[in-house]
């Protein structure tokens, strides 16, 4: 019987965003998404059957709160109900970058998770239904499962599918820290705030799918300019619905808005890049792997910055021992 597992998961960015669910218990996201997985936002997790009592959950060396608790014993309980695990666990996950900050820390997380699981399973969980499993836990997580360029449809009960492996990828990102702090409102709570009281909601989900669909395309034929229009279009479509959530969600900080100027600016001096943000102050930018470094160099110069972080694609999540 294996007793302990380790995984590990990396988080991704969308390049067409994922905000709003559709009622149900399935967690199915109202807008379909296309990310890209990045080896620099990896979470590693410990998983250990218990001989009795109640689940345990660590983050970060610290014991999750109540709410998180319950969402994460509640998703243990989606496998105990089915017959996947059984019995009760203890689990340690600790992300290497910032955590509940707008950086998909939740993505990897869950995703981590649910491999791990899987090696307790009674029966072999394909790919396919394992991102259907993670998308319960968090609909990004879904996306992380099968890494590289990935993309989630609104479908009912959808999994991921990988578009395009991480080593084929010609495009990396640089994650540009502004804020230590966590952010005030998850985006759980955020996305259910924005369907019921933004009045740019359904525009919201009627632009995502048509960016959705010209994404792929731009995909298909690696067009890298078409790509990062899209991507930095659709992040500011998806904050406008943010912003005009009564009352606002507005994540962003001056420094924020200082590294779209100035992303901007580079492009118009022709380094190449397009920024996009996720729920929280943090801007990522996306970037030909050979102008990496160069676009992090800039980005380190620039007033509010805290880190700088340059990051090439990363692959799925994956078991790293098991005993």
């Amino acid at each position: 019987m294996i007793k302990r597992v380790v995984a590990r998961a990396y988080a991704n960015i969308a390049l067409v965003k994922y905000w709003g669910k559709q009622p149900g218990f399935q967690n199915v996201p109202a807008t379909p998404s296309i990310s890209l997985t990045l080896k620099a936002l990896r979470t590693e997790t410990i998983i250990e059957r218990k001989p009795g009592g109640d689940d345990i959950f660590i983050i970060n060396d610290k014991s999750t709160d109540r709410i998180s608790t319950k969402r994460l014993t509640d998703y243990l309980n989606v496998w105990r109900t089915n017959k996947l695990i059984d019995g009760k666990y203890s689990i340690k996950s600790t992300n290497r970058f910032p955590t509940k900050s707008g950086l998909a820390s939740s993505a990897s997380g869950l995703a981590a998770l649910s491999i791990g699981l899987s090696a307790f399973s009674r029966r072999k969980i394909s790919s396919a239904k394992l991102s259907k499993l993670a998308r319960i836990g968090s609909g990004s997580a879904a996306r992380s499962i099968v890494g590289g360029l990935a993309s989630l449809p609104n479908t009912a009960n959808p999994s991921a599918r990988l578009l395009i492996p991480f080593d084929e990828i010609p495009w990396g990102m640089v994650v540009v820290e502004v804020d230590k702090a966590e952010k005030e409102i998850g985006s759980r709570r955020g996305m259910e705030l924005s369907r019921k009281f933004s009045p740019y909601y359904d525009a919201w989900v009627g632009c995502a799918e048509r960016d959705y669909r010209r994404m792929l395309k731009a995909i298909q034929v690696m067009d890298f300019t078409r790509v990062g229009e899209i991507t930095e279009n659709n992040a500011l479509a998806m904050h406008a619905c943010m912003i005009a959530t009564r009352p606002s969600l507005l994540y962003w900080t001056s420094a924020t808005v200082a590294i779209l100027q100035a992303v901007k600016r580079w492009r118009n001096q022709g380094l190449e890049s397009y920024a996009t943000i996720d729920a929280g102050p943090h801007v990522v930018i996306l970037a030909r792997q050979v102008d990496l470094e160069k676009v992090a160099g800039r980005a380190r110069r620039l007033k509010g910055v805290k880190s700088v972080m340059k990051s090439m694609p990363a692959g799925g999540a994956k078991i790293i021992k098991c005993s």
